[in-house]
């Protein structure tokens, strides 16, 4: 009955969703048509917590590609190593990305999510799950590091979500940030950490590596809706690649 219900949906021109995904759905439809157009083979998640967007890009995007994900939290990064071994395309690092190679003090909050090399503000949308349990000395790579084959990176996209650190990981992979035709990156209208960079030093950072912005989805708000973060997914133009 569930089939020949989804079926007759399909055929008026419909889809059935549930409402655990209604939130995501919008970003799922939009990776899966730029994973198609860009033909994305590859996806770098860099601060991958606990596994949210492997997650998401295995069970709804439906991207069966390589992922090689980054966690710094050394529990967190344990747990997805022990996952991973059940998917032979997923790889997985414990350790952070930045601009030079290091070892960095991070600070593990509440709710891990929120864990950041910087500290957190006072105005903050988790009420109270950006505050910071215990600080741990982790491991820092960069992604020129991590990816020297430059010509590897064609059809790859990058994920960031670092909590205030995107730019940093930006400014460890300029090599690498020549080839990847589109990335993901968190931009802030309300910083939740101190130093964190706004919306528009994000944005134009990114712009003068060669992207332009493709889409916003919104991350979190306060309750009276106004937003503190978007994900903003940015493209190298020119590329008017149709799927193959």
């Amino acid at each position: 009955m569930k089939r020949l219900v989804v079926w007759v949906v399909n055929q008026l021109g419909y889809a059935i969703v549930p409402h655990w995904r209604l939130g995501t759905e919008p970003a799922v439809v939009r990776l899966r048509e730029l994973f198609a157009r860009r033909r994305i083979d590859q996806v770098i998640d860099v601060g991958a917590n606990e596994g949210q967007f492997y997650k998401l890009l295995r069970r709804q995007v439906g991207f069966t590609g390589r992922i090689v994900s980054f966690e710094p939290v050394p529990q967190l990064a344990a747990r997805l190593q022990q996952r991973s071994a059940d998917d032979p395309a997923w790889t997985v690092h414990a350790c952070a990305l930045g601009r030079a190679a290091c070892e960095l003090d991070l600070n593990v909050a509440r709710l891990s999510v929120f864990s950041s090399f910087l500290p957190p503000l006072a105005d903050d949308p988790s009420e109270g799950g950006n505050t910071v349990v215990r600080t741990v000395r982790v491991p820092v790579r960069t992604l020129d590091e991590m990816f020297p084959d430059a010509a590897a990176l064609r059809h790859t996209y990058l994920k960031l979500d670092t909590q205030g650190f995107d730019l940093e990981v930006a400014a460890g992979g300029e090599y690498a940030l020549r080839a990847i035709p589109a990335l993901q990156t968190e931009v802030s209208f309300r910083p939740i950490y101190e130093g964190m960079p706004g919306y528009q030093q994000s944005i134009g950072a990114f712009e003068r590596y060669g992207f332009r912005v493709g889409d916003f989805f919104l991350v979190s708000t306060d309750r009276s809706g106004i937003a503190y973060e978007f994900d903003c997914i940015m493209l190298r133009p020119a590329d008017n690649t149709a799927p193959r």
